[in-house]
């Protein structure tokens, strides 16, 4: 009796988690298969300021917008913050913390990563564009 258990359970899992789909890599310089056409792209969820602005450039250039959303106010998920309007002070603090180690709760792994290459004076920037969203 308890082999049967055993089976159902790994029948379970295995049904959980089977592939969903497949990728094919073709060789390098080998034509492409005829592929049906893509769907379009979904709308991005607000457009960015001017890029002349150079906080907006950066936080452009950094990939902010991928988490935060290209206004900084609309989140690809709940559990990540919106940080536009914050006061700029309190999101250089945040981001600073973070890339110091300081701050390690949350998502801030994700975070970590990002801003390890990203100077002081450019998270200031981008603060200081944040908070005026």
């Amino acid at each position: 009796m308890g082999s049967t258990a055993v089976a159902v359970a790994e029948d379970d899992v295995a049904a959980r988690i089977k592939p969903v789909g497949e990728v094919k890599v073709a060789a390098p310089g080998a034509a492409a298969p005829a592929a049906a056409p893509a769907a379009p792209a979904a709308a991005p969820a607000a457009p960015a300021a001017a890029s002349s602005d150079p906080g907006a450039a950066l936080y452009a250039a950094k990939g902010c917008g991928a988490c935060h959303g290209a206004d900084g106010k609309t989140t690809i998920m709940d559990t990540y913050p919106k940080i536009a309007g914050q006061s700029a002070e309190y999101t250089l603090a945040q981001m600073k913390d973070i890339k110091s180690g300081t701050r390690s709760n949350g998502q801030s792994a994700v975070m970590k990563g990002i801003v390890a290459g990203v100077s002081d004076e450019d998270l200031k920037t981008i603060a200081e564009w944040l908070s005026k969203q």
